[in-house]
């Protein structure tokens, strides 16, 4: 069985504010990785939306109101 030992106040103060530290680093580094991600993420949907390929560009094409085809006249 293990004795237990008596930490002065000093030590004891030292130690739970190196802990605090610590947790407030790794949040910090937590949120700058999930900054990074999120600028990924947003960069490759505005990618997505550049690179239209021909069927987007016809669904575009009809969102816009521009006509496909010529209009039909009848006779």
């Amino acid at each position: 069985m293990a004795t237990p030992i008596e930490l002065g106040s000093t030590i004891s103060e030292l130690l739970l504010s190196e802990s605090a530290a610590n947790f407030q680093q790794s949040n910090r580094n937590t949120r700058g990785g999930f900054d990074a991600v999120m600028v990924a993420l947003a960069a490759s949907v505005g990618q997505n939306f550049n690179e239209l390929g021909t069927l987007e560009g016809r669904s575009n094409s009809g969102v816009l109101a521009t006509p496909i085809a010529s209009p039909t006249t009848q006779g």
